[in-house]
């Protein structure tokens, strides 16, 4: 076995015998994370018809505080644009961002 699977199976064993606290303690506090996803949102049942959506999560720690969609576009270059707009937004805000969903590279 290499040596980098011996150290993640003793680490998760190490981590299932301790309380969430601990594990905190250790790893460190969870920062403010957002994730930013780029997807299609659908307007008819047959899920033909679409709009690209860019939606957003905002996390504090493992608390989410907030997640809605923010925009609808018609084009998908536009909701790209405009993710990743909000992510230099949020980065400018503290926010570890993350762009995530149908972004293409």
């Amino acid at each position: 076995m290499p040596a980098g699977d011996e150290f993640f199976r003793e680490l998760m064993a190490d981590a299932l015998g301790k309380s969430s606290e601990e594990l905190s303690e250790i790893l460190g506090e969870a920062g403010n994370i957002c994730d930013i996803f780029v997807q299609k949102v659908y307007r008819d049942e047959s899920m033909k018809q679409f709009d690209w959506g860019v939606s957003v999560l905002i996390f504090e720690g493992d608390e989410l505080v907030e997640s809605s969609t923010y925009a609808k576009f018609h084009k998908w270059s536009l909701a790209r644009r405009y993710a990743y707009a909000l992510a230099d937004f949020f980065k400018s805000k503290g926010y570890e961002t993350h762009v995530k969903g149908e972004v293409g590279e």
